[in-house]
């Protein structure tokens, strides 16, 4: 059905992203050409973190090729023969998934590559016919970026063995962080955080610049209440989160151009739908695409159709290490059928799942810009605004349920510091930290440290 591939339309339009995509047109997977095209693909993006490898679209107007689309699409792609590839040639085999979400009727694979990559992944047996030769044994391929920092698949030079390495490093630091939960959940958290502190003990903390996130958070505002006065936009009543981030340390140099932008986009790990800072630069509306105003990107977008894609966002991409977000809250302009009345509720779960996936954000684009992973601190912003009224709700994720409780203030910041080499596996207690603050108005509610982990763990794991 058309409507199942909604679920990759995203993936179509803006690929490239860091969740990662390939695109390409029609393989033939029994030929050793084609072997060698969906083996390299799989092996880069499990190397790169996992993604997907979509069959079937020209790689540059991103349209169906109808021309050269097999008979039987389901049969010529089936996930035995591609999985009997992998196994082959891996070195570290790993199972992939393959599905068939159809487009005008017309179905078309898209081969899922899982995270959680260990060690890198490297050809174990060559491929070739003749003189030809279409894989080298012990070749490992990865995804890199062009001189115009746009992603492609390629064998791993010494610039890319980093961007492998931290991967694999993440992944293991998740493991072990998943072992101290298991084994230590019965240990005081005072104990935890004693330890911690020891292990620590001698560095000093970044003071929070309270000061410098309320000046990113109020000019950002103010830039997007000027847009939609010079727009002329009428706009429905709807509250809003903000997040702003303060690089503190030292920020290599970049400008608001092109190639600073698709730094961004080619970074963005893309953790759901519609991600947080996403950069919009394909887009065939003028105003829907970024710009440059005083030295860094700005972006508004705004679609409301009474759909669950309706959203009112606006975004500030500062190259000097300062980023913004205004994001409409889902509770008042969702457009699901299970959506509560406007300006009545806020959905817990996407609060904690939102802040999460700023703080994530932003260390991968910390880490893009090429800032010192043992020096260099986040400082994440958050202000949440128009709750009063509000009773707390599950109403997107329904299998969950709190206790409703009511908020009687209308407005919350709280600001937290994130060092930029904090594993993914360890970002749930600053997502608790920086959320706190937000429960605590609603009649005194604590959510468990266990929750906050639990759905961080998922949204990096894009398990959601």
């Amino acid at each position: 059905m058309d409507e199942d591939f909604s679920a990759i339309q995203n993936l179509i339009d803006r690929p490239g992203e860091s969740l990662s995509v390939e695109i390409k047109t029609w393989i033939n997977p029994d030929s050793e050409e084609g072997k060698e095209k969906i083996v390299r693909a799989a092996f880069a993006l499990r190397n790169y973190g996992g993604g997907y490898l979509i069959i079937g679209f020209n790689d540059v107007t991103l349209l169906p090729d109808d021309e050269n689309r097999p008979e039987d699409v389901k049969s010529c792609y089936h996930a035995d023969k591609i999985q009997g590839m992998i196994a082959r040639y891996a070195s570290d085999p790993f199972s992939i998934s393959i599905f068939f979400p159809e487009r005008d009727g017309k179905p078309f694979p898209v081969l899922a590559v899982p995270p959680g990559v260990k060690i890198p992944v490297a050809c174990k047996a060559d491929l070739h016919v003749g003189g030809t030769r279409f894989l080298n044994a012990d070749e490992v391929l990865c995804r890199t970026l062009r001189s115009n920092n746009t992603p492609s698949t390629a064998r791993a030079s010494w610039k890319d063995w980093g961007q492998i390495m931290d991967v694999c490093f993440e992944n293991r630091e998740a493991d072990i962080g998943r072992f101290l939960r298991r084994h230590l959940s019965g240990v005081a958290p005072e104990a935890i955080r004693s330890l911690a502190g020891a292990l620590d003990e001698g560095s000093q903390p970044v003071p929070k610049p309270h000061e410098l996130l309320l000046e990113i958070l109020n000019q950002g505002n103010d830039r997007f209440l000027s847009l939609v006065n010079e727009r002329k936009l009428e706009l429905p009543a709807h509250g809003c989160w903000e997040a702003g981030l303060l690089i503190v340390g030292s920020v290599p140099a970049h400008v608001a151009n092109s190639d600073f932008l698709n730094l961004l986009d080619s970074s963005n790990p893309d953790y759901t739908g519609w991600p947080v800072w996403l950069v919009n630069n394909r887009s065939t509306e003028q105003d829907a695409r970024p710009f440059v105003y005083e030295g860094a990107w700005e972006e508004l977008l705004v679609h409301l159709a009474g759909g669950w894609s309706d959203h009112i966002d606006f975004m500030r991409f500062d190259p000097r290490g300062r980023f913004y977000i205004r994001r409409a809250f889902q509770d008042d302009i969702g457009g699901s059928s299970r959506a509560p009345e406007p300006m009545k509720a806020f959905d817990f779960g996407l609060g904690i799942l939102r802040t999460a996936e700023t703080i994530a954000v932003g260390v991968a684009f910390a880490k893009a810009m090429g800032c010192e992973l043992d020096t260099t601190q986040l400082a994440f912003g958050f202000r949440w605004s128009k709750l009063h009224g509000r009773v707390l709700s599950s109403w997107a994720q329904p299998l969950r349920y709190i206790s409703p409780h009511d908020a009687y203030q209308d407005q919350v910041f709280s600001d937290i510091t994130v060092p930029l080499d904090v594993p993914l596996s360890s970002l749930g207690e600053y997502v608790g930290q920086a959320i706190r603050p937000l429960f605590e108005v609603f009649s005194g509610f604590s959510i468990g440290q266990s929750v906050v982990n639990e759905m961080t763990d998922r949204l990096i794991n894009r398990a959601l």
